[in-house]
């Protein structure tokens, strides 16, 4: 069976990455690099519209990273217009110097009046695998889950900035659950922000393969994890 490296890096949202950072992001090699829900976001504006206005800003960031790394970039996510001049919120998915997809989150929260509901595909083809995406609160989204199951994917990326109110244990155990009833491995990345936990992590079915630990939720974290799955990697 076949192994993916997908690196998870648990970023402070309003910090650039750094030289030393990306020289060793691109070092590891891994077929996946997974980026928060709300990274970059260096220009701190105070409404989604306003952040939309520097779209090209984040965007550009995720390229100079695209520069040095070879594999896929679940591009954290940013607000932007839509074809229909829309708001949403968007994670861009890079490779090779190439904005190749968004997915726009399917619910966004109720700080998120502004923004239209996403209706892009939630599951992609990257870098030879088949896989799927969530954003912040579409963590809870049954239908997306459901069509997930019966597709039949093994590996699920979740971009997660959300406030979900669970203690750092309760964590575990939903994601835990989660990934044990879908017989699903989901990879968690968290940002660092205004208080919010960094609880990044990675679950498969037979249980929390990794954490980061109480002591570094407030801490940014960088690793690279090893995953295997069945059937749905092609090359």
């Amino acid at each position: 069976m076949p192994t993916i490296k997908i690196s998870v890096y648990q970023k402070d949202l309003h910090k650039k990455f750094t030289k030393d950072q990306l020289a060793k992001i691109a070092a590891q090699r891994a077929n996946f690099l997974l980026l928060p829900e709300g990274f970059p976001h260096f220009f701190r504006a105070q409404t989604p519209n306003d952040a939309a206005k520097h779209e090209k800003e984040y965007q550009d960031h995720l390229l100079e990273i695209s520069e040095t790394y070879q594999g896929v970039i679940m591009g954290g996510s940013h607000y932007r217009k839509n074809a229909e001049g829309k708001l949403v919120s968007s994670s861009p998915i890079v490779q090779s110097l190439v904005l190749v997809d968004f997915y726009d989150k399917k619910n966004p929260s109720s700080k998120e009046a502004e923004i239209t509901k996403g209706e892009t595909e939630s599951i992609f083809i990257m870098g030879g695998l088949r896989f799927g995406i969530l954003v912040g609160e579409d963590i809870n989204d049954t239908l997306i889950w459901n069509q997930f199951k019966t597709e039949g994917l093994e590996v699920v990326f979740h971009l997660s900035s959300e406030e979900s109110g669970r203690t750092y244990e309760e964590d575990l155990d939903f994601f835990s659950k989660i990934s044990k009833e879908m017989k699903m491995h989901i990879i968690r990345v968290c940002g660092i922000s205004e208080g919010k936990p960094g609880r990044s992590l990675y679950a498969s079915p037979s249980g929390i393969n990794w954490k980061v630990g109480k002591s570094e939720e407030d801490t940014e974290v960088f690793k690279t994890l090893s995953v295997t799955v069945k059937e749905n990697f092609f090359l």
